[in-house]
């Protein structure tokens, strides 16, 4: 039995890069979770192992202001319960990104990867690209 389930590592992880986002940010960020893991991309399989991968998410970089934040999360904070609905809503198969496995805030970051990535939804402040 495994201490911390995939639905937390996610619902975690989308609360660190997408609390500040309306519900279909939320959701898209999620599917990206969803994606990553289904196709291996740049995971063991695992939604842990996706979110945990080296620089893939920001929120659980050692020096991000999120990380230990995140770990003290209530389930009954309305964010929070947003977050557990975004998480589902993608685990069930929606696709707001079209299959996106990466993204990123263009005011906070510009990845060298997004210059030869396919764009293909652009959801609140987040860009969602397909692999390039």
């Amino acid at each position: 039995m495994r201490l911390v389930s995939d639905d937390t590592w996610a619902i975690l992880t989308v609360w660190q890069e997408a609390r500040g986002e309306m519900q279909a940010g939320r959701v898209a960020v999620a599917e990206v979770i969803r994606n990553r893991t289904q196709r291996r991309y740049q995971s063991d399989g695992t939604v842990a192992g996706t979110v945990l991968h080296p620089l893939a998410f920001s929120g659980w970089n050692v020096h991000d202001p999120n990380r230990i934040p995140s770990a003290l999360l209530d389930e009954g904070d309305p964010v929070v319960r947003q977050c557990i609905e975004a998480w589902t809503t993608a685990r069930t198969g929606s696709d707001t990104v079209h299959g996106a496995v990466l993204y990123c805030n263009p005011a906070l970051a510009q990845p060298a990867w997004a210059a030869q990535a396919k764009r293909v939804a652009v959801i609140g402040n987040h860009e969602f690209f397909l692999d390039p």
